[in-house]
């Protein structure tokens, strides 16, 4: 069967996967049989027993770090663009470009790259239009804040070789 690694505690070597089956399974860090310790987000294959998850192999959604070079990059182009806008727009067509030919694993951040700019993009533009009611300077901030997080989350998650966990959502 198949499922994610919903939660893994790395003190207790317990874990939970949640089944595409919409069930949840319980797991110990011995029937992991991955070269990393597993992490939430891995997509696994498992043998189902009871309530136990027996038998994990990660499949999928992992890479090597150093295929994340140009994900990477796009990422400091937009923390750059926070102080010079063009670098963001260089950073938005590079990702564009770049997410047909790369692997699944980094196609997430891609996305989630893609999602950030035009996101970002509407969030600074409702800014701007509320700046006259003082309510665009914390709009502004919050946006501000919201692209630095994004970012160092995507970076994070590149340097483990991980796909990004949610590349469709709004906050982070």
């Amino acid at each position: 069967m198949k499922g994610h690694v919903f939660a893994f505690d790395r003190d207790t070597n317990i874990g939970v996967i949640s089944g595409f089956d919409g069930g949840r399974y319980d797991f110990v860090r011995l029937d992991w049989h991955g070269p990393a310790p597993p992490m939430a987000g891995d997509i696994v294959d498992f043998i189902p027993d009871g309530s136990r998850a027996t038998r994990i192999f990660p499949i999928g959604l992992r890479g090597d770090p150093a295929q994340g070079g140009t994900a990477n990059a796009i990422y400091i182009l937009y923390l750059i663009g926070l102080v010079f806008g063009i670098t963001a727009l260089v950073g938005l067509v590079m990702a564009y470009v770049n997410r047909g030919d790369a692997p699944e694993w980094l196609k997430t951040h891609y996305r989630f790259q893609i999602r950030t700019f035009w996101i970002g993009f509407l969030y600074i533009a409702v800014s701007v239009l509320t700046l006259i009611a003082l309510v665009g300077f914390a709009l502004g901030l919050l946006t501000i804040i919201w692209i630095i997080v994004r970012c160092a989350k995507g970076m994070q998650a590149l340097a483990r070789g991980e796909a990004y966990p949610d590349p469709a959502t709004w906050l982070w």
